[in-house]
């Protein structure tokens, strides 16, 4: 079973049941003004008072450096701190915990971070906890059981889970997310937005990884409402080993008017990208990265407010 909760309130807190293989990733934006936040695989939903913590993953901004311990019986263990600290504050970041039989691999923004042995048997862990100084934009489980809890530990009515189906709504921008399966042939997404009322320009991005400076990007679509000298210019390329590309302006039309909402449909097809607004075909972009298996995330920003994601 797998699933995604997509910008959940902080604290948050997860019923989750673990075994070898699970995968859970949390991405989100560290605030400025605070100094850490937690992502804790505990025993129990209550984070006032928790006795049974088999995995502890604390970032500190104010010690530059990640925390990594175990609490049983109330008693905290021997911490672990070595390794870097790949954080920042207000830069969206991507940790993932894929659980193995004797150790929890972490990694950050796809980069391998570091192990950290079982203390005590995974069995023991029944939530996931997301707390502290931090915006989540969306928890990734692969193989998990989850209903939401409310912290403290009483349980509301069951809350449907946003798996990669559903729809998206009203998502802040910058909107930084991981395309449910990656891109292949017949995949299809789908973007609803408007332009906000003194627009410069908007950008979506099919890209490699979380950055804002993608070394890869199959797809630019740069919609430049009023952007220095370009006024209804769509430009297109792709990024390659922190190269952009020769750019497409050429288009029979330009869809977009401040403040008018639009909905916009990237097909990907064998050898290209195909895209329509507003239910009228518009452009075509010929893959210039063979490798669609590495372009895995949808990055939009710009003067644009999104009122709905969609990936099928």
């Amino acid at each position: 079973m797998s699933g995604t909760v997509c910008y959940p309130p902080t604290p948050y807190v997860g019923s989750i049941s673990l075994q070898d293989g699970s995968k859970i990733s949390i991405q989100g934006v560290p605030e400025y003004h605070q100094t850490q936040f937690v992502i804790a695989l505990q025993s129990g939903s209550n984070i006032i008072q928790r006795s049974e913590i088999p995995f502890w993953f604390n970032p500190r901004f104010n010690e530059n450096q990640v925390v990594r311990n175990t609490k049983t019986g109330n008693s905290w263990g021997l911490e672990e701190r070595h390794g870097g600290f790949p954080f920042q504050q207000g830069q969206m970041f991507d940790v993932e915990i894929l659980v193995r039989s004797k150790k929890y691999k972490i990694s950050v923004n796809g980069q391998h971070f570091g192990k950290y042995r079982h203390r005590t048997p995974t069995t023991a862990v029944t939530h996931l906890v997301v707390e502290g100084g931090i915006k989540i934009h969306n928890i990734h489980f692969e193989n998990p059981y989850l209903f939401l809890v409310a912290a403290g530990g009483y349980p509301p009515p069951p809350v449907p889970m946003m798996y990669p189906e559903t729809p998206i709504y009203n998502p802040p921008t910058p909107f930084v997310q991981n395309i449910p399966g990656g891109i292949y042939p017949g995949k299809m997404i789908f973007i609803s937005g408007v332009p906000s009322l003194n627009p410069t320009r908007f950008s979506i991005y099919l890209q490699n990884g979380m950055s804002f400076e993608p070394s890869q990007v199959g797809l630019l679509v740069d919609a430049r409402i009023s952007f220095h000298s370009d006024r209804n210019v769509l430009v297109r390329n792709h990024r390659e080993d922190n190269k952009w590309g020769r750019e497409e302006r050429e288009v029979w039309h330009f869809p977009f008017v401040p403040n008018v909402p639009f909905d916009m449909i990237i097909s990907i097809e064998d050898h290209q990208y195909k895209v329509a607004v507003n239910n009228q075909h518009l452009l075509e972009f010929h893959h210039r990265i063979k490798s669609l298996s590495s372009i895995d995330t949808l990055r939009i920003d710009g003067s644009v407010a999104l009122t709905q994601i969609r990936f099928q």
